[in-house]
């Protein structure tokens, strides 16, 4: 799914009384082109049903707010409307504009206007759920969207990243590869970039890496450092991330299918991830410092998530996957850990993978 959106029905909300406490574990369900939705508290009517817009579902913001514990404030004059709860402050959207506000005043870009239709507002829920601290699962054989608020235990850390104005932080660099490549054929690329056919008007950026394997063996990765932890301490670490593939499945390729051979792996460490020089068959490459596998086989640091073979291979264009690891890690003297995630490819050809929406959980 390229994105959700939620709507909220256009009449006074200053009174408007969450379900739940905001601290409570709640959730809510909505199914694609049915007048109901499912809460902590029963079966609800809708007066619209949720549906798609240039790839973007979407479902009453009203009935997403409130069921997961918050408030709704609705400026008819601004065409505001105001959300609150305990976890998130405030976050602000507007009919006919494409941004949200949250409470440090930071404009975060929408894939989709929030737009009135039939007595109703309608916003990006994937963007609102990842403001709100909750996520999203989608059933595509149910054609169902269930969002349930993840307010961290207690002592948990929580880091998001969406890319919507600059790279937060995040590096890339490639492995297995000579040290004295040919630049003008590996074609490696890492830079902040509009990801291809979204679907919407409003460009979505996230972390492009793209690169030639011309050494039987291409590693593509991104970085972050993520400090302000308990030194040494053990957590419970919950990686999340969307990638954006335009590779279809059951191709054929050199060394390996474009898609397929493509591997996804993911890792939490406490050892900054770099490439070393290394000598391999009299010839000077350049490998990670880090335990990553090789390819299909997982590593000390690194564990298999999928590959790059897009969701429907029978549609054209990048399409959206998600990825969860989970792993057990210890920050190092520094209280800091570091995030990786890459490409592990066999397949000699050109990749160009696209990712966004990284979120990572600390739990004590």
């Amino acid at each position: 799914m390229a994105g959700f959106a939620a709507a909220i029905g256009l009449v006074p909300l200053l009174h408007a009384a969450p379900i739940q406490a905001a601290a409570q574990k709640t959730e809510v369900k909505f199914q694609l082109n049915v007048k109901s939705y499912t809460n902590n508290s029963g079966v609800h009517t809708l007066a619209a049903a949720p549906f798609i817009l240039h790839n973007t579902t979407m479902v009453p913001l009203r009935a997403l707010t409130e069921s997961l514990g918050g408030t709704i404030q609705w400026n008819e004059k601004s065409q505001t409307a105001t959300l609150s709860g305990g976890s998130y402050g405030k976050l602000t959207i507007k009919v006919n504009d494409s941004w949200l506000i949250d409470k440090q005043g930071n404009k975060l870009k929408l894939p989709e206007k929030v737009v009135q239709t039939k007595g109703m507002i309608f916003v990006p829920v994937r963007n609102i759920a990842r403001a709100m601290g909750a996520k999203v699962a989608w059933n595509e054989s149910a054609k169902t969207i269930a969002i349930s608020s993840t307010l961290p235990d207690q002592g948990s850390k929580a880091f998001r990243y969406s890319f919507d104005k600059d790279q937060e932080g995040w590096s890339g660099d490639f492995a297995d590869l000579p040290v004295k490549y040919d630049k003008t054929i590996y074609e490696l690329a890492f830079a902040r970039e509009a990801i291809p056919g979204t679907g919407s008007s409003t460009p979505n950026y996230g972390l492009k890496l793209k690169g030639m394997n011309r050494s039987d063996d291409l590693f593509m990765f991104l970085t972050k450092k993520v400090d302000g932890l308990a030194k040494n301490t053990t957590y419970n670490a919950k990686l999340e991330f969307a990638m954006y593939t335009n590779e279809a499945g059951e191709m054929m390729g050199v060394g390996g299918a474009p898609g397929e051979s493509v591997f996804i792996k993911a890792g939490v460490v406490a050892t900054e991830p770099k490439t070393v020089q290394s000598k391999d068959t009299g010839d000077l490459y350049y490998r990670m410092n880090v335990d990553k596998g090789n390819q299909g086989t997982d590593g000390k640091d690194m564990k298999l998530v999928g590959n790059a073979v897009k969701p429907d291979s029978g549609k054209e264009g990048y399409q959206r996957k998600n990825f969860t690891y989970n792993v057990k890690v210890k920050s190092d003297s520094n209280g800091q850990l570091f995030i990786i995630i890459g490409s592990d490819s066999g397949y000699e050809g050109l990749s160009t993978l696209y990712f966004d929406d990284i979120s990572l959980t600390l739990t004590p």
